[in-house]
């Protein structure tokens, strides 16, 4: 299968999203520093997830919070999914 550590959709964030930043880049909570991880947690970019909406696709998929303020995917580099595309 192919995965998300070869997929263009797979992104660093922005280093200012303070949304999500202890899911991808943790920091340690006496030091404040970075955390030394295992391997990379990074977002799913694709276009083809839509955000507080039923799918329009009969493969597609839709990302909700409670709030419909924010919302979304974050993956290791072994998931995989029907979305994926080949880095350039």
């Amino acid at each position: 299968m192919k995965t998300c550590e070869s997929c263009k959709s797979w992104i660093v964030p922005d280093e200012n999203d303070y949304r999500s930043r202890d899911i991808w880049r943790p920091t340690d909570p006496d030091t404040y520093e970075p955390m030394e991880m295992p391997w990379d947690v990074r977002r799913c970019a694709s276009k083809k997830f839509v955000y507080f909406e039923r799918p329009v696709e009969r493969n597609g998929a839709a990302l909700v919070d409670g709030s419909d303020y924010f919302a979304g995917l974050f993956t290791g580099p072994d998931f995989g999914c029907t979305f994926y595309e080949e880095k350039e």
